[in-house]
Parts: C-alpha cells; sequence; structure tokens
C-alpha cells in the first residue's frame, strides 16, 4: 500500500513539474546589454536620467541567479522594459575570478558594501547620483517573475 502511494505522489509531483518546464520553455528570449564598467553606466544614467539597475550575482555558482537570468533578465518583456527604462550594470561575484576584471571586482566591491548585499540574487535599482531607489533579495524557486516586475514598476513609480 505504501508503494502504491508513494507512486501516486511521485507521479502526480514529476507531471507538474514536467508542466511547469514546458511553459518556462515557451518564454522567448532575448539579450540585454549588460554595461561592463562601472563609471560607463553612472555617465550613461547622468546622461539619460534613468536609473541604473545593479544585479548582484555568482555567475557560475548561484542557482537562483541562473534561474532569475533565464525567466527575467533574457526575456522578450524585460528587454522592452530595460531598454528605455533602465541602465543595466551586473555586480558578478564569480568562484572563478577569471570572469571579471581587476576593476570590476574592486567596483562589485565597492557597491556590495555600500549598498549592504549579502546575498544573491539581490536587485538595487539606483539614481544617476547612487541613492538607492528600491532592493529586492533572492528569487522564488517557484519562478513566479511577477513579483520582479511589480518591483521594477513600482521602483518605476517613484522616479516619474
Amino acid at each position: 500500500m505504501k508503494r502504491v502511494l508513494l507512486a501516486c505522489v511521485f507521479t502526480i509531483v514529476t507531471s507538474g513539474l514536467l508542466r511547469a518546464q514546458d511553459s518556462i520553455e515557451d518564454v522567448s528570449y532575448s539579450k540585454v546589454s549588460w554595461e561592463q564598467k562601472l563609471s560607463k553606466a553612472n555617465s550613461l544614467s547622468k546622461s539619460k536620467n534613468i536609473p541604473i539597475l545593479i544585479f548582484f550575482t555568482g555567475s557560475d555558482w548561484c542557482g537562483p541567479c541562473k534561474m532569475l537570468v533565464a525567466d527575467v533578465f533574457e526575456s522578450e518583456r524585460f528587454k522592452e522594459l530595460s531598454d528605455s527604462e533602465f541602465v543595466l550594470y551586473e555586480a558578478d561575484f564569480p568562484r572563478n575570478k577569471n570572469l571579471v576584471s581587476n576593476s570590476q571586482r574592486s567596483d562589485n566591491l565597492k557597491l556590495k558594501n555600500k549598498y549592504n548585499v549579502n546575498s544573491y540574487p539581490t536587485i538595487v535599482i539606483v539614481d544617476s547620483k547612487g541613492k538607492e531607489l528600491g532592493k529586492l533579495k533572492g528569487y522564488n524557486l517557484m519562478r513566479d517573475t511577477s513579483y520582479h516586475y511589480s518591483f521594477f514598476e513600482n521602483t518605476l513609480n517613484k522616479v516619474k
């Protein structure tokens, strides 16, 4: 009896995961442009008068960071939003130190300390003067992106 019950539970869970995976694969993906230099991100923010979205990540080791990139940052919806509303800067803290330059590593550490980031992924949105407008930590393992988009919209409403 226990085996039958266990088999039923396994079948239900597996079919739910497969359906969730199918819906994730239906999303169209796009590439966004992340600035490689903080100084350039700052100057673009000032010249365009738009905020900087700073994505704190461990690109080569953080599972939730990778899911956030796939589900949010590579979506067409985010590309359309980011093209006009944000300057994007990735503050990467990889285990493989060769993935970032020494100047990036230094800039990223300064940002991490300035905005008190202690977990990944974290998104911090700042104005052109570096004032924090909003911060969002973590990513929902159910891969629900609605929380992130409402965060983006609410933060942008503060600016406008």
